[in-house]
């Protein structure tokens, strides 16, 4: 995503004016996180690799030129020649001697330049093999991204639940404040009446007042809490961040635990990545062996001199030949060899990397369906709390019971109601791991199975 429409997400609930939902903040996280950025640079830079892999398919051209002074001016040196002995009538002529002559070939000071330009005209397939690992470097990078971004949104849902969560508890302290005001005032009737002792109404006022203080605990822990979820989608820690009252339960599942298994081993972002190298790594050990074979070049050029003494100051020339190393070493074979290592290597990590997947998909698919049998065994155990509180505050009105009976049953009610919000965020926390695992999109996921509000 590029950087205006990342800044087009983070601001449509801002413009509605409606409370960030988990699908808008997941796709926040994906658009504007660190984690997100990263990825982004990291394929800019992988795509500038497969360009630079596809520069040999196209010609070189180079120029040279400039002004060109000489300490001394070039020249030719000849031999002496010996002319003679000659014969003229009867006289013989002593031989003639010319000495060395030397003859310029060019001036000191001279301007000349040089243009060139070479082809490669054929390789074998080397540069097909590298610009194919070009380009599965370039596909692994997306993946490896793609695998960080949804860690980072699977770690953004588990924060985003965690701030409902607290929200939630907050909602169970304001119902157990309510429900200790109301035997408050039940206490101060029976008081005045003679009914129950003075100790009833400080035990209540003690209650009371331990609400207070886990409600300024729970202030801390919400500030906290939307804090590292402001930094998680990328935007400042203070910023203000308007969340939904409460979600119900996460939404089902397609699949089964055996097709997460098989999702999880073709699907998952990491195993994609570790195909790709594991693909990029064999055409590179394949264009390393092409590195014995000869190759084919093409050259043309322009060449030009400044030298009176020359009959063509230009030059034009076409050169077509074949280049090859015979020897280096071995250094090739250890190359060939050392880059083969690492590709079965590669193929070895990638079955691990597919057991491993496969197996953490079952995990989480196994954990999330217990956070969901856990859920439904809170959101009973809450509704069997409040008919038990119920029962004890009409026998504790008819004076059956003590006041300690009374706060016990609702203090039950209240660890039954925050362990039934617990364990629902919970068991969503555990399926937006889960589909981080399988590689799925988790804001489209959300966007087409949306939690409905609690009730």
């Amino acid at each position: 995503m590029n950087p205006g429409a990342a800044l087009l997400v983070l601001a449509l609930p801002a413009l509605a004016g409606e409370p960030l939902t988990l699908a808008q903040a997941l796709r926040q996280a994906g658009a504007a996180s660190l984690s997100a950025e990263a990825a982004r640079l990291s394929l800019a830079a992988a795509r500038e690799d497969e360009a630079r892999a596809r520069s040999p398919y196209w010609p070189e051209l180079q120029v040279q030129g400039g002004y060109r002074l000489l300490d001394q001016r070039p020249g030719l040196l000849s031999q002496p020649i010996s002319l003679g002995p000659l014969q003229i009538g009867p006289f013989q002529t002593p031989p003639l001697v010319v000495p060395p002559q030397v003859f310029p070939t060019e001036d000191r000071r001279a301007w000349q330049y040089r243009v060139s330009l070479q082809y490669l005209v054929w390789d074998f397939g080397r540069r097909d093999r590298v610009l194919a690992a070009a380009r599965e470097g370039v596909a692994g990078t997306g993946f490896q991204g793609d695998a960080e971004v949804r860690r980072t949104q699977g770690e953004t849902a588990a924060r985003y639940l965690a701030l409902l969560d607290l929200q939630a508890q907050r909602r169970v302290l304001r119902q157990r404040q309510a429900a200790l005001e109301s035997h408050r005032t039940a206490v101060q009737a029976l008081f005045e009446h003679g009914v129950v002792a003075r100790n009833d109404r400080l035990r209540t006022e003690v209650a009371l007042r331990r609400v207070a203080d886990a409600d300024r605990a729970l202030d801390a822990a919400e500030a906290s809490a939307r804090e590292a979820l402001n930094v998680a989608l990328g935007r400042a820690a203070t910023e203000p961040l308007d969340l939904p009252g409460e979600l119900a339960g996460p939404p089902d599942l397609p699949w089964d635990e055996a097709a997460c298994r098989a999702k999880a081993t073709e699907a998952n972002d990491a195993v994609r990545a570790l195909a790709a190298k594991a693909r990029a790594l064999d055409q590179r050990t394949s264009a390393l062996r092409r590195d014995r074979l000869p190759v084919v070049v093409a050259e043309a050029s322009h060449t030009y001199a400044q030298n009176p003494y020359l009959a063509h100051e230009h030059e034009n020339a076409l050169f077509l030949g074949l280049s090859w190393k015979i020897f280096d070493g071995g250094g090739r074979t250890a190359r060939a060899d050392q880059a083969e290592a690492e590709s079965a290597r590669a193929r070895r990590e990638l079955l691990e990397a597919r057991r491993q997947a496969g197996a953490g998909a079952v995990a989480a698919f196994r954990a999330y369906r217990q956070a969901l049998r856990e859920a439904a065994t809170a959101e009973t155990n809450a509704r069997a709390a409040e008919e038990n509180l119920r029962i004890v505050t009409d026998q504790y009105a008819e004076g059956l019971l003590r006041t300690t009976d009374v706060l016990d049953a609702e203090s039950v009610l209240a660890e039954s109601r925050s362990a039934q919000a617990e364990r629902r965020y919970r068991a969503f926390a555990q399926q937006a791991a889960l589909l981080a695992l399988l590689g799925e999109d988790l804001p489209a996921f959300y966007e087409r199975k949306p939690s409905a509000p609690e009730p």
